[in-house]
């Protein structure tokens, strides 16, 4: 089913995002080990690298690629018959064959087709200690990474926050906050309430208690010993774009800085009518069937937030229930959990959120963002910030989506979708300066 319907997709980046796996056999001896080497498409070249190395989070090993800003996102399915080996790699299967120390074939995926060649090596160990830890925000108890400095002294640190549906905190998260550990600031990386190997339920927790996970976490860090507690700051994008904010008005005294990656600045529920149109507008659809579909659309969210009958939504649902573009969208009847989930955050204005906030802020957004209207949501958030005589600054990355990737426009030749290139630069410069010893954040 296509979830188009509510902020879930705002997580965006399917880097972060965590997925439940059925109990994996041993890795082969025959594969186990790192390896690297490069997929190629269209005679393009992508550097990447892979640990069949099984633990209970990733039971198949992990792969992690610089371009894509990736580290130690778990692998599924591998199997091993003889020198045939077959493993996924999120929506990407890789079919190879063993030579020794050799592991070539051919993969294929959403994004297209193409070969691979891999070379067992040996990992490079990280400048920084990996530590894992848990923590606790009420009876839900989080897990989670450590990316902690070797140098002495009392660090800075940064904690990050989710985008929404089920994230853990491999992937994007986990690349970003290497970035972070590399140059001397703590970072810390957990799986969300339901997700990995955190307890809870992201289903049925509000945007109070994600802030509140997020608390517990720099609390964890400010009773370290090498960790500064006046310098913890707070990462979240998308979603974590209005947890971030939200924590800060619970605790605003607790945060140094704050980050806000594409973050929201209007009430949910016309976030989410702009975000489908947006998409229904796209589709290659007749007019009619665009006016009914973003109809029938306004009925759900209205349905949803109580601003409208449900029996409205489930009239329309009986009729076009089986038209390709109503089951494109993906609209749950009731009981599903979404109505419970969405009737408490459909009419919060993050952009509410912002007045009062005195702590540095770093703002940044995807130039080509479908998801908001980036130019009103900057403004918006700069306007409560100027009232308030925060200081802030604003990066749009050129040509990056609402992930903050670039990937290749229709008509443009083939190349490999990468992050924003300097994005992770700019990010750990700007936290390097708030934390300096004059704290003066500016533009790095």
């Amino acid at each position: 089913m296509r979830t188009l319907l509510f902020v879930a997709v705002l997580a965006a980046s399917t880097a972060g995002v965590a997925f439940a796996q059925a109990p994996a056999p041993p890795i082969p001896a025959t594969v186990a080990g790192h390896w690297e080497g490069e997929l190629v498409q269209q005679g393009q070249a992508l550097p990447i690298r892979f640990d069949f190395v099984g633990d209970a989070a990733a039971p198949n090993g992990r792969f992690s690629a610089e371009r894509w800003a990736v580290m130690d996102y778990p692998l599924s399915g591998l199997t091993a018959e003889g020198a045939h080996i077959r493993f996924g790699m999120g929506d990407t299967a890789l079919d190879g064959t063993l030579a020794g120390d050799t592991l070539s074939g051919a993969f294929k995926g959403d994004d297209g087709a193409g070969t691979f060649t891999l070379r067992r090596t040996r990992a490079r160990p990280l400048p920084y200690r990996e530590i894992a830890v848990s923590f606790r925000n009420g009876d839900v108890v989080l897990s989670g990474t450590l990316a902690m400095p070797t140098t002495p002294g009392r660090h800075p640190a940064v904690v990050f926050s989710h985008g929404s549906g089920p994230e853990s905190r491999w992937g994007t998260s986990r690349y970003v906050a290497d970035r972070f550990a590399r140059a001397g600031i703590a970072a810390l990386v957990y799986d969300k309430r339901g997700s990995g190997q955190s307890g809870g339920d992201w289903r049925k927790a509000g945007y109070e208690d994600l802030a509140r996970d997020l608390l517990a976490g720099m609390a964890l860090l400010a009773a370290r010993g090498d960790v500064d507690s006046r310098r913890i700051g707070v990462l979240g994008h998308s979603e974590g774009g209005i947890v971030t904010p939200v924590a800060a008005r619970l605790a605003p005294d607790r945060i140094a800085f704050l980050i806000a990656e594409d973050a929201p600045a209007q009430r949910l529920r016309d976030q989410d009518l702009y975000r489908v149109g947006k998409d229904i507008t796209a589709q290659d659809w007749s007019p009619d069937d665009k006016a009914k579909a973003l109809a029938d659309y306004r009925l759900f969210l209205d349905a949803a937030s109580g601003d409208g009958p449900y029996e409205a939504f489930a009239a329309a649902a009986a009729r076009d229930r089986d038209r390709p573009w109503f089951q494109y969208l993906g609209l749950p009847l009731k009981p599903h959990w979404v109505w419970d989930w969405y009737a408490v955050r459909a009419h919060l204005d993050t952009g509410t959120l912002w007045p009062k906030l005195r702590l540095p802020v770093l703002l940044v957004y995807g130039e080509h963002d479908q998801l908001m209207p980036v130019p009103e949501t900057v403004r918006r958030i700069e306007d409560a910030l100027d009232a308030t005589g925060a200081p802030y600054t604003a990066l749009i990355a050129p040509r990056a989506e609402h992930n903050l990737t670039v990937r290749p426009q229709p008509g443009e030749p083939f190349f490999w979708w990468r992050q924003a290139p300097g994005l992770n630069d700019a990010l750990v410069a700007w936290v390097a300066r708030c934390t300096a010893p004059d704290g003066a954040c500016v533009t790095p």
